[in-house]
């Protein structure tokens, strides 16, 4: 399904197509997630936060028994809020992905420039000064914007690349041009 072409790339640089799946966009949260202090200690501490309120909640009103009615759906409050939070990168993934296949077949290329892409609805180009760092899971190579909480970033699926050094090559060209998270 994917193929590599590097004939019509400028030397040094990557070129390499593909379709995103809701599992490539999750993989790339998850990665921001892990690079964003921000989101790290929301993903944390929300849980630790909840199971203290709770333990505290059920100790001063004397155990389960004890809970009334409006304890309950305070309860029931933060543990959805909790839930809300762990399941985030699925659901975003998800919304992220009905948008994303709309582009179809992503063609993109990877250059000492920056970056650039294109799809039979758009074309889009990118210096990487808009880039802060970038991560890498098993997956995929995920570029984070250069604001503080890295809000808006890049999946690249490594399922793209046919040649046994393809990735070598993307992680050298991104290494040259931005810090690892």
């Amino acid at each position: 399904m994917s193929e590599m072409t590097t004939a019509s790339a400028p030397a040094g640089s990557l070129t390499f197509e593909y379709e995103l799946t809701a599992a490539d966009i999750r993989s790339g949260l998850r990665a921001r997630t892990r690079a964003v202090r921000s989101a790290r200690v929301l993903r944390a501490a929300l849980p630790l936060a909840y199971t203290f309120f709770a333990a505290l909640l059920l100790v001063t009103k004397g155990g389960f028994g004890a809970v009334e009615g409006r304890d309950w759906i305070v309860l029931a409050i933060g543990a959805w809020s909790v839930l809300a939070v762990l399941l985030l990168p699925v659901l975003q993934a998800r919304a992220f992905h009905r948008s994303a296949r709309l582009q179809g077949r992503l063609r993109t290329t990877v250059a000492a420039g920056g970056i650039s892409g294109a799809s039979a609805q758009s074309t889009q180009a990118m210096a990487w000064s808009l880039f802060g760092r970038y991560a890498e899971t098993k997956d995929v190579f995920v570029l984070l914007s250069a604001d503080k909480g890295g809000n808006c970033l890049v999946v690249l699926p490594k399922r793209a690349f046919t040649a046994p050094g393809d990735a070598d090559r993307l992680r050298a060209l991104l290494d040259a041009c931005l810090p690892r998270a």
